[in-house]
């Protein structure tokens, strides 16, 4: 049985003798009007994912990593210089020196590929980043509209509710006509109908909370109105743990991201030490020489010497291995915190299933048939007022239980798929 709702006896207008209740009922419904958006939860996901400047700020900086990639392996820009030889000195032009050089710094064999591989894998880092961000709004949208959805079936099961208590205190006023009835059950009645109608005005200041905190992660107005266009019904967990944190551990962006740093570390430990094999650097360019009438070619070649013990490639090499060590540290760390948050969200999942298939199987078919049969019963002058409105509050409260348990499972089972 997926449907929580029972028609219990045939519905008819009820009369309302609480005027401030009906009119606090009326200014909570003049938001959620006729006009109400159907939106579907992939529908709300997408516009989230589409509004949200954290999202935005991540695909720049996806964008920024992938510009680093061509920059580190590039080489440095070429420098063209001029020299002039024995200004100031009593000699004529012809016997002044003058060379154009043009040089290129070429760098340390190897240099620019291990720089590649430590751009492409923060590359990759970036776009990890932004899978565990869109993930995270995923999760946060995915709660908003299944509390969206509890709260507006929690508001029909009231309403249906709220008409059945209006049957019974009819019945109670038509049989204290009649002398079958004290007038301690018409009071017994009002006061029931009280309590579902103070139900159904905080089951609304709910669901409005609801569609301001969803239009929020849609960037929308915030009292615009929303009605959930999918269905809240339970779906059976067929997976096992062992599956479901197998992909976890393997697919979680956090995840994905903690072993790029570790292999960032890795290439910036090979780049530091590829740092101690010497640069070269080559020049060429056009000398005049004293007494020549055609220039000459000059030219040159120099290496950096990074060995020598006062440079700082040691302490580089030093940094790089601890930064390593670092990120293997935190990837142990986000490994274990993930095990433990999908452990725990599965747990709860399966809680959660129990007690819907307990309701669903059950107490909801139970709870019906005994508040049809309480009110076959009461008209029949079998129970007194007393035992048909502890039946009706017992109806009650298996009806929102359910509902509150089917959030739970849903609940559950977002922070099963979202959980890093």
């Amino acid at each position: 049985m997926n449907q929580p709702f029972h028609a219990l006896i045939p519905a008819r207008k009820p009369r309302f003798s609480h005027v401030s209740i009906a009119a606090s009922f009326l200014l909570l419904c003049m938001p959620f009007g006729a006009h109400a958006q159907q939106l579907t939860l992939d529908s709300c996901v997408v516009s989230a994912m589409a509004s949200n400047p954290a999202l935005r700020a991540t695909d720049r900086d996806v964008e920024a990593a992938g510009a680093r990639v061509s920059q580190a392996g590039a080489f440095e820009p070429p420098s063209l210089s001029y020299e002039a030889g024995k200004r100031g000195t009593p000699v004529s032009d012809d016997e002044r020196e003058i060379s154009f050089r043009l040089s290129q710094d070429l760098g340390a064999i190897g240099t620019r590929g291990r720089a590649r591989s430590v751009a492409r894998t923060e590359l990759g880092i970036s776009e990890a980043t932004r899978a565990s961000l869109a993930l995270k709004i995923r999760g946060d949208v995915t709660r908003a509209y299944r509390r969206l959805q509890a709260d507006a079936l929690s508001l029909r099961a009231l309403e249906s509710l709220r008409r059945t208590a209006a049957d019974f205190e009819q019945m109670v006023n038509g049989r204290l006509h009649t002398g079958g009835a004290r007038y301690l059950d018409v009071l017994r009645a009002r006061s029931e109908r009280a309590r579902i109608e103070n139900d159904v005005i905080e089951a609304l200041r709910s669901l409005h909370e609801d569609v301001r905190t969803l239009n929020g992660l849609m960037a929308r107005r915030a009292d615009a109105p929303i009605e959930p266009a999918d269905s809240l019904f339970y779906v059976p967990l067929t997976d096992s743990l062992p599956n479901v944190l197998r992909r976890a551990l393997e697919e979680r962006p956090r995840l994905r991201a903690a072993r790029l740093e570790v292999e960032r570390g890795e290439s910036q430990l090979g780049l530091a030490r590829r740092a101690r094999v010497p640069a070269a650097s080559v020049s060429a360019g056009l000398d005049r020489v004293p007494g020549t009438d055609n220039p000459g070619l000059g030219g040159g070649i120099s290496f950096t010497l990074p060995f020598v013990p006062w440079a700082d490639r040691g302490a580089r090499i030093r940094e790089a291995t601890a930064s390593k060590g670092s990120a293997e540290a935190r990837l142990e760390s986000s490994q274990r915190e993930v095990e433990v948050l999908v452990r725990n969200a599965f747990e709860s999942a399966l809680a959660a299933e129990r007690q819907v298939q307990q309701f669903d199987r059950i107490l909801l078919a139970d709870a019906s048939d005994a508040i049809r049969t309480a009110t076959q019963n009461y008209q029949a002058g079998q129970i007194d007022g007393l035992e048909l409105f502890e039946t009706l509050r017992t109806f009650r409260s298996i009806e929102l239980e359910y509902i509150r348990a089917l959030l739970n499972y849903e609940l559950a089972l977002t922070d099963l798929a979202v959980a890093e």
